[in-house]
Formats: structure tokens, C-alpha cells, sequence
């Protein structure tokens, strides 16, 4: 910046004090637009608060940095100028008090920015004709002048936002007939105002990143050397697994549901859940005449469905239901047909009927068929952010079938129990054996008991089971 030189016994003009603080303005100006730029107007400050118990919102004190004319007149005793500097307006804040109507309302908080010589005030002069005596006022008349010009930036608030030239800052909605303006009604309305200082910016050199930087976001699959920014990253990283959770329902032989609430990570973007009702149970047999065989059928699985599910659209935590596995026929005191499975669910859109029981059949002749039980059916509501990828009924069960009855001569066998994939149901049972278990979702098999001997009881259904793969 230039600077101005006196000397020792020099008579000191005033326009050597003038110049100087044109120039030190100007200099400031100059180091302004450096690192600000001069696309403003920024600010700093004018933080708008309220206490939530009346109408009033009070802006602090701040300053707008904005291109102006150095000189639009005469500064003293220098000629105006109208080259542009980067000037600092400032305002010492103020309050405001809002006026509720029957209708709800928009304030607008702006500022308007102005130069004026300000702060009058009476001086002294040297009377010329007499150098021991002063003049009140520059001619003697005891007029004041302005001894201050100041860069003002003027807050107002108006229900329009601001024309000619005004800066709008903040905006307040007012509902209508409110008694008291909170924090949550008052938003920033220029956010391009307010531009970062130099200790909130990250050192370009330094490892290690201090304050909130912020750049440019790259488009999806640049493969430039721009930053990599986090809104970047988390477009790239969609569909990266997050987590995968398996759960159960009860054992046949506990019964029951096993009911909770399942939730997902807050950086979850798609839930993919496969999800099975409860196997039935194996039919199970009777003990047997010499000339009588019992035979099982096999239980049904679970239905079943997989689904895609976007968290942005659905409510989590979701309650969780699933069923037990259905207990096999007991026979001890007779024959008794397998119990189904329990049923599962999902919230309230998915609901999936447990596999059902296998039938008995029992008598003498040629042949004895032991009816099979059918599979479990799926209810699936049609929900917003839900995608039925899959949703299907269960596997029936096989019946038994059991030829030539008699003791002396005799083959038969337990119905097979339902799948339910990836798990299997039973397995066959030969004659004189118990009933075979199904695994998870899927249907015992029934029992077989020849001619002539005890009862066997049928094999228990598969418990209900869920998998839940989570995606970021």
C-alpha cells in the first residue's frame, strides 16, 4: 500500500491524513478480494436467535464485505473517486418484534448497504487574522461538520423480500395467530452470504484436516484425480454389505414363536430378507394287528417369501415373528396326525402359514396310503418401499404307502416331509421306524409301523427361520 511522507517542521495538510486512510482502505480492500474474491457480498455475524416466549428475533452485531465506489463525493478535501474497492459495512445488530395475523406469514431479515458522514461535531479554526484567537466552525458561524465516514450496513425486516439492492439474510415463518417465535421457525435464506474463514479451512500441506472442508462432489465412475468426496464415496459404495443376520423360530418340542424387533444400520440403503414359516409334522402310527399297518404322511413346509426393503420408506424397528416347527404325530395312544407349523411374519405385511400336518392311514389288504400334508400359504400386503422378490407357498409332504400286509411278508414306508430350500425335509422312514425331523422350515416325515408292531411316532417339522442381508 502507499504510504504518505511528512517531515520535520512541514505544515501537514489535510488531505496527507485523507490520503492516508484512503489508501489504508484501499489496501484493506485489496486483501479482501485475495481471499474472498469480489463475486460477494459475504458476511460475518448477524446471528439470529429468538427466546421462544415472544415475538422478538434479534440479530447480533456483524459486517458485509461488498464492491463499492472508494469515493461517490469529495472525502474532505479530495476530489471523489470512482474506482471500486472491497469495503466493510457494519452493523451493531438490532431486534425486531413480528406482528401475528390470522394467516401465516414469511419475514424477510435483510440488510441495506450505504456510506454516510456521520458523528458531527463543532471545530476549532485558526482565525487568520489573529493567530492567538480560534473561530467556531470553519467560518466562524458555529456550524458542525461530519467528522466519520462510515460504512453502514442498516437491518430491517419486511414480509417481502428485499428489492434494490438489498442483502437478505434470514427469513422467519410466522404461523398464524402465534403467540412466540422459536428457533426452528427462523432458517437462513442466503447461504452463499456467509463465507468460510481461513482457520475453518483444511491446510492444503497438512495431513491432518481441521474445521469442516467441503469440495466439489466428482460424477459416479470419475476415475480423475478429484477428491473423493463423502457424498462421492457413498455413491460409489452403495450396495457394499454391511451385515448378514440369521434367526429361528422355536423347536417343535418348545412350540411357540419367537417374536422381536428388528432394526438395521443408519447407514443402511437396502434390506434383502428371505424369511420361512414353521415345517409341518410327520403323521405318526398306531401300534398294529398281526393283520393291520400304520403309515405317516410327510408334513408340508412353511411358506416362504424373499423381499427388498428400502429404509428410507419403511418404518424400522419392525416386529418380528417366527413360528416353531410342528411337533409329529404322538401315538402312543393312538394314531394322531402331525400339528403344522407355526406361522411367521413381518410387520404387518408379510405373513407366512406354517406347513401342515401329515395324515395317518392305517388298515389291512393290499395297500395302505398315508395321506401327506400340504404346504404353508403366503399373505404378502402390497406396502410402499416393500419388493416381493419371492413369495411362494410350501412344499407338500409325500404320503407313505405300505403293500402286502402281513407279518410274513411286508414293505411300506413313511411319506417323506416337504422341502424347504436351501433345507430338506425328513427323510423316508422304513417300516418300524419313528418319523424322521425336517430341517429349518421344512416337514417331518411320517412313521411306519408293520404288522404286528408298536407304535411310532412321526418326525417333528422344521422351526420358521429368517436371513437378513443389510446394504449401505
Amino acid at each position: 500500500m502507499d504510504r504518505v511522507i511528512v517531515y520535520p517542521g512541514q505544515v501537514i495538510s489535510d488531505t496527507d491524513t485523507l490520503i492516508a486512510q484512503r489508501n489504508a482502505e484501499i489496501a484493506i480492500g485489496n486483501a479482501l478480494s485475495a481471499t474472498i474474491g469480489t463475486a460477494g457480498p459475504f458476511a460475518v455475524g448477524f446471528a439470529a436467535t429468538c427466546n421462544g416466549q415472544d415475538l422478538v428475533v434479534t440479530v447480533a452485531s456483524g459486517h458485509i464485505n461488498e464492491v463499492a465506489v472508494i469515493d461517490a463525493d469529495a472525502y474532505g478535501s479530495m476530489a471523489a473517486d470512482s474506482a471500486q474497492v472491497v469495503r466493510q459495512y457494519v452493523s451493531p445488530g438490532a431486534s425486531f418484534t413480528l406482528s401475528a395475523t390470522s394467516a401465516a406469514q414469511t419475514f424477510y431479515i435483510s440488510a441495506s448497504l450505504s456510506s454516510a458522514d456521520t458523528n458531527a461535531t463543532l471545530l476549532r479554526y485558526v482565525d487568520a487574522s489573529d493567530d492567538s484567537l480560534t473561530l467556531a466552525g470553519q467560518n466562524g458561524d458555529g456550524a458542525s461538520q461530519a467528522t466519520i465516514r462510515a460504512a453502514i450496513a442498516t437491518l430491517e425486516v419486511t414480509t417481502a423480500p428485499p428489492v434494490d439492492g438489498g442483502i437478505l439474510i434470514w427469513s422467519v415463518v410466522l404461523p398464524a395467530n402465534a403467540t412466540a417465535v422459536t428457533q426452528s421457525m427462523i432458517s437462513l435464506a442466503n447461504s452463499a452470504l456467509f463465507y468460510p474463514t481461513i482457520p475453518q479451512l483444511a491446510p492444503k500441506d497438512s495431513p491432518l484436516f481441521t474445521g469442516s472442508p467441503r469440495a466439489p462432489t466428482p460424477t459416479a465412475g470419475d476415475q480423475s484425480t478429484l477428491l473423493a468426496t463423502t457424498a462421492f464415496v457413498g455413491s460409489w459404495a452403495s450396495g457394499n454389505l454391511l451385515s448378514i443376520q440369521s434367526y429361528v423360530g422355536p423347536s417343535a418340542t418348545t412350540g411357540g414363536a419367537n417374536t422381536f424387533s428388528l432394526s438395521v444400520q443408519s447407514r443402511c440403503k437396502r434390506v434383502i430378507i428371505a424369511v420361512s414359516a414353521g415345517g409341518g409334522g410327520g403323521g405318526g402310527c398306531p401300534t398294529c394287528t398281526a393283520t393291520q399297518a400304520g403309515i405317516g404322511g410327510g408334513g408340508g413346509a412353511g411358506a416362504y417369501a424373499l423381499l427388498a426393503i428400502d429404509p428410507s420408506l419403511v418404518s424400522f424397528p419392525l416386529t418380528v415373528s417366527l413360528g416353531c416347527g410342528g411337533r409329529g404325530g404322538q401315538s402312543s395312544a393312538g394314531a394322531m396326525s402331525g400339528n403344522s407349523g407355526g406361522p411367521s411374519s413381518i410387520g404387518s405385511f408379510v405373513t407366512l402359514g406354517g406347513g401342515f400336518g401329515g395324515v395317518i392311514g392305517t388298515g389291512s389288504g393290499e395297500a395302505v396310503i398315508g395321506g401327506a400334508g400340504v404346504g404353508g400359504n403366503p399373505q404378502v400386503v402390497t406396502t410402499s418401499g416393500v419388493t416381493v422378490i419371492v413369495s411362494s407357498k410350501g412344499q407338500g409332504g409325500q404320503s407313505g404307502l405300505a403293500v402286502g400286509i402281513s407279518e410274513n411278508y411286508f414293505f411300506g414306508y413313511g411319506g417323506m416331509g416337504g422341502n424347504r430350500s436351501p433345507y430338506s425335509g425328513g427323510e423316508e422312514a422304513g417300516a418300524g421306524q419313528t418319523g424322521n425331523a425336517g430341517e429349518l422350515g421344512s416337514g417331518g416325515s411320517g412313521a411306519c409301523v408293520s404288522p404286528g408292531t408298536t407304535y411310532q411316532n412321526g418326525g417333528d417339522g422344521g422351526s420358521g427361520w429368517m436371513v437378513v442381508m443389510q446394504y449401505g
